[in-house]
């Protein structure tokens, strides 16, 4: 296959990247630093550029027999709420619009996120016929770009979106912030019953190798890429104690208006002078939901998926990479 990766410098991009040529398929890599873009490979094409323009003038390097589009470029952190929907939203849809003027046919893979559906309700996990009701910007943003994609896109492409719960793996920035956060001996619980909430996950190699079951089946539907197993937020820290062997822990509980009152304190400090802290005012309304978890029985039934990663092993590897990087 002759696939174009957006968002090819990211978490997921990279890995996905890796695995499509490991596999011996032709990779057009989107990013916008190509210094910054270490990977190196014979079939490996990397164009510079970006998402947020109404005309994508990078479109005219694609070779004219393209076959895929993994669209994984996004934002995931802001402090400023327009800039979810201009870059998830309306960026999805100028790369669709960009597209379909070159590809009558082409197999387009949205990779989503669970916010886009909300948290779960009760402890039922989430299925890909429930109704979605997300509840923070990125998620609205996230679900904007499905709509966006499944009325833009031409009756002659087939479609994908798979929406992945936390995804954890090597090189991930954002897992970790829990990971140094252990380390420190302080682990901090935002509310009342933070311990016992519950998570789906999955790891990042297995999240790609749903992708690559989507691209070579070229499958159009929904899929959540999710590990069967669920985790509580006291488990995750419990894992990663264990394996940092770290032999004791302090639990700081506090009110959930602290974390409102908190970010949006950040949020004014950034108007002033921006920075790149994680606990945007947007993050405050997934901490306050109970549970974010789905079900990926349908990837396992419909393509064939094998989640090999489960949360041990899957700490295991990212632990592994951290201290490789000296990250901690």
């Amino acid at each position: 296959m002759k696939v174009l990766v957006t968002g090819a410098s990211g978490f997921v991009g990279t890995h996905l990247c890796e695995r499509l040529l490991k596999e011996g398929h032709e990779v057009f890599a989107l990013v916008r630093s190509p210094n910054k873009f270490e990977l190196k490979n014979p079939k490996l094409t990397v164009i510079q550029g970006d998402v947020d323009q109404a005309i994508l003038h990078w479109v005219n390097a694609l070779p004219s027999d393209l076959d895929t589009c993994v669209h994984t470029a996004g934002i995931v952190h802001s402090y400023v709420e327009s800039v979810f929907f201009r870059v998830n939203a309306e960026g999805t849809g100028n790369v669709v619009n960009s597209l379909r003027t070159k590809y009558e046919k082409l197999h387009f893979v949205l990779i989503a996120s669970l916010a886009g559906a909300g948290p779960s309700l009760g402890a039922e996990k989430r299925t890909e016929v429930d109704i979605d009701f997300p509840i923070s910007i990125y998620g609205r943003s996230k679900k904007e770009a499905e709509e966006i994609l499944k009325k833009n896109a031409p009756n002659t492409w087939t479609t994908a979106i798979v929406r992945p719960p936390m995804v954890i793996g090597p090189r991930d920035p954002a897992v970790l912030d829990i990971f140094k956060m252990v380390q420190s001996g302080v682990v901090i619980l935002p509310g009342k019953g933070s311990k016992e909430k519950l998570y789906s996950f999955v790891c990042v190699f297995d999240l790609v190798e749903t992708i690559l079951l989507i691209c070579e089946k070229r499958k159009a539907s929904l899929y959540y890429s999710s590990n069967p197993q669920t985790v509580t937020f006291n488990e995750i820290i419990m894992e990663i104690k264990k394996q940092l062997k770290k032999s004791w822990l302090v639990y700081l509980p506090l009110p959930l208006i602290f974390f409102k009152i908190l970010t949006s304190f950040l949020a004014l400090i950034y108007k002033i002078r921006p920075h790149s802290l994680r606990l945007t005012p947007d993050k405050y309304y997934e901490l306050k939901a109970t549970n974010w978890t789905c079900d990926g029985t349908k990837s396992e039934v419909e393509l064939g998926q094998v989640y090999n990663y489960n949360f041990e092993r899957t700490i295991k590897v990212t632990l592994a990479d951290y201290k490789s990087r000296n990250w901690i």
